[in-house]
């Protein structure tokens, strides 16, 4: 059996006795940060993220999004209204990276889809951030830490 008490829902035994209660989790950005799982390459798909990086974005309290491009910070405005996300174009550092190959390729690519985000929808321990099209930009896991 089940039932909702105090905007929780709650799991009972067949005795009516207390088994669990579960919390709606919040999908607010704000406060959040992520490890990125998946990039919009601009070329009509999503890659994993190289092995050897971690490309990561945090959404402060204060609406700037920040974060690791892979080889250089990164620092960008956002605003969000219910599932609508917007980022104003990042600004980074000029680091140069050549290990591991192709890192710095993988840098632009994921600034780039970040510029065209859209919508962000949180799922548990994972965010998906899409374009206006519907196309997956950006893909990340919960950061274990946050």
């Amino acid at each position: 059996k089940y039932r909702v008490a105090e905007g929780k829902l709650q799991l009972l035994a067949a005795d009516g006795t207390l088994l669990a209660t579960l919390d709606r989790q919040s999908e607010t950005l704000a406060g959040t940060a992520w490890r990125v799982t998946g990039i919009n390459n601009g070329k009509g798909g999503v890659v994993s993220v190289l092995a050897g990086t971690e490309p990561t974005l945090a959404f402060g309290t204060d609406g700037r999004a920040s974060g690791s491009a892979g080889c250089n910070s990164f620092t960008a405005g956002y605003t969000a209204e219910g599932s609508k996300v917007t980022l104003t174009e990042a600004a980074s550092t000029r680091k140069m990276c050549v290990e591991p190959a192709g890192v710095m390729d993988q840098e632009q690519q994921f600034l780039a889809a970040l510029a065209t985000v859209a919508t962000a929808t949180v799922e548990g321990d994972r965010l998906e951030l899409r374009r206006a099209d519907g196309a997956l930009a950006v893909s990340a896991t919960k950061d274990p830490g946050n």
